[in-house]
């Protein structure tokens, strides 16, 4: 096999990776919908007497001007409920309370098949509701793994100065695969609307950007929407260099999207070759970035 059949090879295994992932995200958006779709016919005191029962806090605090606020609406309150319901709690909710759910149960499995270019075939609400439930659960075990993954970022401490923000990038992405593997992470990992800076495990993906300016962390919101497309998590991992770029603004939105944000403190001085220095502080010690 010459080199160019080889990387033919490896681009199409990543566009299946990529195809299978994205499919992934819409399956479990999906099922979210289902979960509101169900919520959303029980009556508001119900609601509010299952979020009392499970000790759900029916106030939250707003991403942008952190004031803290009560849920009022029902599409507030069913909404807060399917971010910390299963869909297995719904389901044993709405046979408790009478809601019907059997039609969005069948609704969901119709749009399983379809989107996995499944052939049609008949199965049972046991089946399909166990199908459902174990997806959840996958997800419950990769949301650990972005934990391991958002510390692994947070402990990041490059070796020697750095002079661009794609060697950071290089840097990042051989500390993680120290951590996770070689075979786990994937620099610039391509995708039809372009590429990811890192991604881990063909469903994390991490965007970095050194906060320049508005206009940089503008780019950034746009990848951290593009990347929500495809992939389970998004991490944006922004390095502050102090500059008044309203970054609390960015980093809540990017956060209301669904996204995660690691914020790294840096300070940017010119060197004596009049080239741009990057210093990260870490603890007593200074990491330079030229």
């Amino acid at each position: 096999m010459g080199f160019k059949d080889l990387l033919k090879k490896v681009g199409s295994a990543t566009k299946k990776a990529m195809d299978r992932a994205a499919k992934e995200v819409k399956w479990r958006k999906r099922i979210g919908e289902a979960k509101r779709e169900v919520l959303s016919r029980f009556k508001v005191e119900q609601l509010r007497r299952i979020a009392s029962a499970k000790r759900i806090s029916l106030y939250e605090t707003d991403p942008l001007t952190g004031e803290r606020r009560a849920l009022r609406t029902k599409a507030e309150i069913v909404d807060k409920l399917a971010r910390n319901l299963s869909f297995e709690d719904v389901v044993r909710l709405a046979k408790r309370y009478k809601i019907r759910y059997s039609d969005v149960v069948k609704e969901l499995e119709e749009f399983r098949r379809e989107l996995f270019e499944e052939a049609p075939r008949s199965r049972s609400e046991e089946d399909i509701l166990e199908d459902i439930y174990e997806e959840e659960k996958e997800e419950v075990e990769e949301l650990a793994e972005v934990e391991r993954v958002l510390r692994a970022i947070e402990e990041f401490k490059p070796s020697r100065p750095i002079r661009r923000e794609k060697e950071l990038q290089a840097r990042l992405a051989s500390w993680l695969a120290s951590r996770f593997g070689a075979d786990a992470v994937v620099e610039e990992y391509p995708f039809e609307h372009g590429q990811v800076d890192i991604v881990v495990w063909d469903s994390i993906a991490i965007e970095l950007k050194i906060a320049k300016g508005k206009q940089s962390l503008k780019d950034l919101m746009g990848e951290v929407d593009t990347d929500k497309m495809y992939f389970s998590t998004v991490i944006a991992v922004i390095f502050d260099v102090g500059k008044d770029v309203g970054l609390d603004f960015f980093v809540n939105m990017i956060r209301s999207k669904g996204a995660k944000a690691v914020v790294i403190p840096v300070q940017i001085r010119r060197g004596k070759n009049r080239r741009q220095e990057i210093i990260i502080k870490q603890g007593a010690r200074r990491i330079i970035i030229r």
